[in-house]
């Protein structure tokens, strides 16, 4: 064999160990998109089946991925070769041997919430302090108030097991729809104050730099009987006491379950459903005929949604149009998120290795 011969074949065995480089990088950018995607619709879908059993009377599961391991395994081998005969050129030959595996096994650890942690995740009031901020980080103050507050102040939302005559204020909405026009123009805020083990929080009336909106400022305190030469108040857990001028504004906040009870109450269902008993009527907020979020039903799949659901022998899901309902629904999610936060985390008790 020619000394060119050699090198072309040695250079032909050499050519799987410059193409092996690290893997890691390009999985990791790849399958944290792709986690966090399935992870979030996962979790919508898991709300909205909930949603659909309690309507009928069933009784919610919660199941919460606590961790995701995913592994990669790359292993490769090769084996070149070559036997000369001097005194026979033709029957010079080279030889290669190579062998790739690649394994990717993702482990998914399921945690069903139970026991303490379903009650200090579900069962236990919002504290204002925990959910109060979401309206500094942009969401808007009427949708908040309307799922998680059982009164503001004097004035009381409807109670979603009140049935067709649900009881509450008139003026209920109406205040909402002064604190939206606030927010909107920038004239609510608020603010955490940190003592020791303590968080307080505060909602601020700044019109100063929105004249036009002291008038409704001013609406705002009278309608909560709050003192108007405050310019913050603070946000207590609580009922209303009779006070003409009160220095707080007590918040009576409903839990997790009562805010998922609260819009399941206004899904609509098959008039057939209602006819046989599975499931009460329909309520609605008064004054206000559209739900919090429209959940829609068919028997079959829809061809775009933003959520989807299979119940029985139905479909539910919110349709990816309706802006709205995609909105609460995501204040919803965030509204799960700071009441698991809050209540701990379970020993892994189910995992599944997946693939």
């Amino acid at each position: 064999m020619t000394l060119r011969r050699r090198r072309i074949l040695l250079g032909a065995a050499a050519a799987p160990l410059q193409a092996c480089t690290s893997i890691g990088p390009r999985r990791l950018d790849r399958d944290q998109l792709d986690y966090a995607r399935v992870m979030a619709e996962s979790g919508k879908r898991q709300t909205l089946f909930n949603l659909v059993r309690m309507r009928y009377g069933e009784p919610p599961a919660f199941l919460a991925v606590s961790q995701v391991v995913s592994g990669y395994t790359l292993q490769s081998s090769f084996q070149a070769g070559f036997n000369a005969y001097p005194t026979a050129r033709a029957s010079d030959y080279g030889s290669f041997l190579g062998s790739a595996q690649f394994t990717d096994r993702p482990t998914f650890t399921l945690n069903p919430v139970t026991g303490e942690q379903f009650v200090q995740a579900y069962l236990r009031p919002f504290a204002p302090a925990d959910v109060l901020p979401l309206i500094q980080g942009g969401i808007p103050v009427d949708l908040l108030f309307r799922l998680i507050a059982q009164s503001v102040g004097p004035i009381q939302n409807t109670h979603p097991l009140g049935g067709p005559n649900r009881s509450g204020s008139s003026e209920f909405l109406p205040l909402l729809a002064l604190l939206l026009r606030l927010q909107e123009g920038g004239a609510l805020r608020v603010r955490v104050r940190r003592e020791n083990a303590h968080t307080r929080v505060f909602l601020a009336f700044d019109t100063r730099h929105a004249p036009a909106l002291r008038g409704l400022a001013q609406q705002v305190y009278r309608q909560l009987s709050v003192d108007p030469a405050l310019q913050e108040v603070e946000v207590v857990y609580g009922v209303a006491q009779s006070q003409p001028r009160a220095r707080e504004i007590p918040v009576l906040t409903r839990s997790l379950l009562n805010v998922l009870y609260a819009i399941a109450a206004e899904i609509e269902l098959p008039e057939a459903d209602i006819a046989a008993r599975r499931a009460p009527p329909t309520l609605r907020e008064p004054g206000n005929p559209r739900p919090a979020i429209q959940v829609r039903t068919a028997a079959a799949e829809p061809a775009l949604s933003y959520a989807a659901v299979r119940v029985g022998d139905a479909w539910y899901w919110v349709d990816d149009a309706d802006y709205e309902s995609k909105l609460a629904f995501t204040i919803l999610e965030l509204l799960k998120s700071v009441a698991e936060g809050q209540g701990g985390s379970a020993p892994p008790v189910l995992t599944i290795p997946a693939g």
